[in-house]
C-alpha cells in the first residue's frame, strides 16, 4: 500500500494535516525504514503551498537559537554576545536539540535501561522525573541511537483522542504523508487502527518493530492511555509495537488508577530521571559550551557549585541561570563567569529567593543546634578556668551543718474514761427484802 492512502489506492488521500518535522528533530534526521518507497514522480512534485499563502520565495531555515531580548544588546567592544564568545548558537537556550544530550550518570543509564528494553521488547516502559529533567531531550536522543529495523514515532504535542495519536504514528512511521491537504472528511478510528496494523503486521518478515514515545503521559486522557493496548499487535508472545510513557511523578499517580490496570500490569520497566550530581555540573556546562562552538569562556569551580546549590542539579535550571549569566558576563565583557554573575543571574531569574525558602528551615535548625554548642562549650570552660574556686565552693557546701529540726508539737494524751459507780450494800438487801 503506497504512503498517504488508506484502503483503496484508488481512492484520493484523507485529509489529514501533520507537521513538518522542526530542525534538529529526529524524525527530520533519521531516515525510516524504507518499506513504502515514494515513488520518483511523487519525489519530483513540489509541496503544495498552504491555503492562504501568497507565492513568493522559500522562506529561509529556521534556526535553533532563541535570542533574548538582552543578547540583542553590544558589549564594550561593539559586538553581539554571539560573536564575544564565539558562539554557533545559544548553549543554554530550553532546545531540546538532541546534540546537547549530556550522558550524566542518571541519564546515561536511564538511555541504557530504555534502550534494552526496546531491544528485548520487554513492553511499555515508564520513566518519569520532575520537570525540567530533560526527558523529551532524552527520548529524541534515543529516538536517533535506536537500530535501523525500529521505526519511531515521537508524540510531542498534547493528546486529545486515539485518533490524535494514529494520526501521528501513522506519519512518523510514514505510512501516511505528511504533505496531505486539510479537508473536511476524516478518516475512521477503524480504518486507521487496521491501516496500522497492516503496517505493523508488515515489520514482522523483516523481523523489525516499532516504538512510539509519548511525553508528558501524565497530561494524556485515562481514556486514551487506557485503549493503547488495542493497537498491539504481538507475534509469537513479543510485541511489535512497543510503548514508552514519559511523564512527571503524576503519572504514577494515574497509572495506579483502576481505569488503567490493565495498562499497569503490562508494564515492562519503571525508570526514574533523577538531577546531575554536584560533580557533573561542571562537565555538564563545559559539554554545552563545547557544543554551541565558545570560545573564550568558561566556568570557574566557584560559579559551579554555586549552579548546584540554587539549582539541585536541574538541567532546566541551570540552563535558565547560565543563559542569564552569560548575558550579564558578555555587558561586562566577561570572559569567566564567576559565582558573582552567577548569584546576579539567580536575582534575575527569582531563583535566590526561592532556594534560600527552600534551605531556610534547615539553616535555622543548624544555626541552633551551634548556638547550643558554642554554649556548652563557654560553660565547660568556665568551669575549667575556675575549677579551684568552684571546688572550694563545693568543699564548703558539704560542711555547712544541717539546719536544726523544728520544734516537735506534743499532743495532750487522752482522758481515760471513767467507770460507773459501785451500788451501795444496803440498797442491794432493800431490794432483795422486797422481792
Amino acid at each position: 500500500m503506497p504512503p498517504g492512502t488508506f484502503g483503496d489506492p484508488d481512492d484520493p488521500p484523507p485529509p489529514l494535516i501533520f507537521k513538518q518535522p522542526e530542525p534538529g528533530d529526529p524524525r527530520a534526521q533519521r531516515p525510516l525504514l524504507e518499506l513504502f518507497p515514494v515513488p520518483p514522480a511523487e519525489r519530483r512534485t513540489a509541496p503544495t503551498p498552504a491555503r492562504g499563502a501568497a507565492a513568493g520565495p522559500p522562506s529561509p531555515p529556521r534556526t535553533t537559537s532563541t535570542p533574548a531580548p538582552e543578547s540583542a544588546g553590544r558589549s564594550g567592544d561593539g559586538l553581539t554576545l554571539e560573536a564575544f564568545y564565539g558562539l554557533r548558537e545559544r548553549p543554554f537556550s530550553l532546545s531540546t536539540d538532541p546534540k546537547f544530550q549530556y550522558e550524566s550518570a542518571a541519564h546515561g543509564g536511564a538511555s541504557r535501561d530504555v534502550l534494552a528494553a526496546i531491544e528485548h521488547r520487554a513492553g511499555p516502559v515508564v520513566l518519569t522525573g520532575p520537570l525540567g529533567m530533560g526527558k523529551t531531550l532524552l527520548c529524541r536522543a534515543l529516538a536517533l541511537e535506536i537500530d535501523r529495523r525500529t521505526v519511531t514515532s515521537l508524540v510531542l504535542e498534547p493528546l486529545q483522542s486515539l485518533d490524535d495519536l494514529l494520526k501521528t504514528m501513522l506519519a512518523d512511521f510514514g505510512v501516511v504523508a505528511r504533505q496531505a491537504v486539510a479537508g473536511t472528511a476524516h478518516p475512521s478510528r477503524e480504518l486507521m487502527t487496521g491501516t496500522l496494523h497492516a503496517f505493523l503486521e508488515s515489520l514482522v518478515p523483516l523481523q523489525g518493530s516499532a516504538v512510539v514515545f509519548i511525553d508528558e503521559a501524565q497530561n494524556v486522557p485515562p481514556s486514551v492511555l487506557g485503549a493503547l493496548d488495542t493497537l498491539d499487535l504481538a507475534t509469537a508472545g513479543a510485541p511489535v509495537l512497543q510503548l514508552v510513557l514519559l511523564g512527571q511523578p503524576a503519572l504514577t499517580t494515574l497509572l495506579d488508577s483502576p481505569e488503567l490496570r490493565a495498562l499497569n500490569a503490562s508494564l515492562g520497566r519503571r525508570l526514574q530521571l533523577g538531577p546531575l550530581g554536584a560533580d557533573e555540573v561542571a562537565p555538564y556546562v563545559a559539554h554545552r559550551l563545547s557544543i554551541a562552538g565558545a570560545r573564550g569562556v568558561e566556568f570557574d569551580a566557584a560559579a559551579a557549585a554555586t549552579l548546584f546549590e540554587l539549582s539541585q542539579g536541574s538541567p532546566r535550571t541551570i540552563n535558565q541561570i547560565c543563559d542569564r549569566a552569560m548575558t550579564r558576563g558578555h555587558t561586562a565583557s566577561a570572559n569567566v563567569i564567576g559565582e558573582e554573575l552567577i548569584h546576579a543571574a539567580a536575582v534575575d531569574l527569582d531563583l535566590e529567593a526561592a532556594a534560600g525558602a527552600g534551605s531556610g528551615v534547615l539553616r535555622t535548625a543548624l544555626l541552633t543546634v551551634v548556638f547550643v554548642l558554642l554554649m556548652l562549650a563557654g560553660a565547660a570552660g568556665a568551669l575549667w578556668v575556675w575549677r579551684d574556686a568552684v571546688n572550694r565552693a563545693i568543699l564548703q557546701w558539704e560542711q555547712i551543718p544541717a539546719a536544726p529540726a523544728g520544734p516537735v508539737r506534743s499532743l495532750p494524751a487522752p482522758i481515760a474514761p471513767m467507770p460507773p459507780p459501785a451500788a451501795a450494800p444496803d440498797s442491794v438487801q432493800g431490794a432483795e427484802r422486797r422481792r
